[in-house]
């Protein structure tokens, strides 16, 4: 397990010893999309003044369950659809701006990374494809989590169960997501290949998954508390979100360069 450690340390480093870095490569594309998609949803979203003695329509529609009707549905579903489309590039974009810096020292261009537009879409395809394996294996697994909780209905034993499937779906999701980084250098890769290259770490991949899950779960339960019914709240959580995001593309960034490039850890 002293591997795992070093790898822990060696991600917590990578992040927090080249955080203006990772703030200019990933901050405003990780965030931006969030802002623009609150700022569609406030203009197309439900209407305030379809409901009875609103300011502008005193006598508004009421829809069948006596809540007030969206104005423009569609256009929701479209900016929302939208949104996703718009977010998921800028992810990737940043994504392959970081493993990109980690790996070649590529800086960006001041406040995002410099675009690579067919190793961002190679990005995008592989993740996608790592999110159908996921969502299949999830499948198959949970139906069998079901019918242990059920042969067993305690909530304790629940709990268990459920902490870790996440753990091992999160250690499924690393173990064959070098396709990721290898996808930002340019490099073939396939799903095979990158589960071959971590075989040799699979065990010491536990204590940096762990270590941070458990690090992030705490720390938002914190803010959680300290912001009570506040929507300051989600200042901090926004920002634990993007922390985490670092972490993860790090630990991936981390493993491509000792178990594929050869590379030692500092």
């Amino acid at each position: 397990m002293d591997h795992g450690y070093r790898m822990l340390r060696h991600v917590v480093a990578q992040v927090f010893g080249n955080f203006g870095q990772a703030a200019r490569l990933t901050m405003l594309l990780t965030f931006l999309p969030m802002a623009l998609l609150l700022l569609l949803f406030l203009q197309v979203g439900p209407s305030y003044n379809a409901f009875p003695g609103g300011p502008m329509e005193p006598q508004g529609q009421m829809g069948p369950n006596g809540m007030g009707q969206m104005t423009n549905p569609g256009l929701l579903f479209l900016a929302v659809l939208a949104g996703i489309v718009v977010s998921a590039i800028t992810y990737c974009w940043a994504a392959v701006g970081w493993h990109r810096f980690v790996l070649l020292e590529e800086y960006g261009n001041g406040i995002v990374p410099k675009w690579h537009g067919s190793k961002v879409l190679s990005y995008l395809g592989r993740a996608f494809l790592i999110g159908i394996v996921v969502v299949v294996i999830a499948f198959l697994t949970s139906l069998l989590l079901a019918g242990a909780v059920m042969a067993i209905p305690s909530q304790g034993f629940a709990f268990i169960l459920a902490t870790g499937w996440v753990l091992g779906m999160t250690w499924v999701i690393t173990r064959i997501g070098l396709i990721l980084p290898a996808a930002a250098l340019g490099q073939p890769m396939s799903i095979g290949d990158s589960w071959q290259a971590t075989k040799p770490v699979a065990t010491d991949l536990l204590v940096p998954l762990l270590v941070i899950a458990l690090a992030i779960t705490l720390l938002n339960e914190l803010i959680m508390l300290l912001f009570t019914n506040s929507a300051l709240g989600m200042i901090p959580l926004a920002f634990l979100y993007w922390i985490q995001i670092l972490l993860n593309l790090s630990l991936m960034t981390t493993l491509y360069g000792t178990q594929v490039e050869g590379r030692a850890l500092s």
